[in-house]
């Protein structure tokens, strides 16, 4: 049965049986592991780690004045503000909320649903603004160890 083996130069070969010199796949691994990556290399997986952790956190959701469950990203809230923009042109008092787990809430007077956007927006902005801070926290780190203790977290 043929096998590969590496030589002395890295350069893998078939041969029958092991040749003097040569290397197993498992040992020339062991011998050459691959280099550390960068602080650079470490940091561009840093941001990628945050922006995804801040996807989904302002993909969730969350509890607002009165009890309502609310999702708050960009398109929840400019949903909220069309069905205001709506109320307001049409002269209608209430309206209703969805909430976070499709239930809605009918009977909700305007100036409630002006409230719940105004929070929605809050909780949005909190979380862009911890975004660039941690940004400016990666984009600062020095070396492995600052960068290893920035923890990624959001204000709601």
């Amino acid at each position: 049965m043929m096998a590969i083996f590496y030589s002395s130069e890295g350069n893998p070969e078939v041969w029958q049986t092991r040749p003097g010199g040569y290397y197993t796949p498992e040992e020339w691994a062991a011998l050459h592991p691959p280099p550390a990556p960068t602080l650079e290399e470490l940091r561009e997986s840093k941001m990628a780690e945050m922006q995804s952790s801040f996807n989904r956190r302002v993909s969730g959701f969350i509890t607002i004045t009165g009890g309502h469950v609310m999702q708050f990203d960009v398109s929840d809230s400019l949903k909220m503000q069309g069905a205001i923009t709506l109320m307001e042109t049409t002269g209608q008092t209430e309206g209703y909320l969805t909430q976070a787990d499709d239930t809605t809430v009918y009977n909700v007077p305007l100036a409630t649903m002006k409230a719940v956007l105004v929070e929605m927006l809050a909780a949005y902005a909190q979380c862009h603004a911890r975004k660039q801070e941690l940004r400016a926290q990666i984009n600062a780190a020095q070396n492995v160890e600052e960068l290893s203790a920035i923890q990624i977290t959001w204000p709601v």
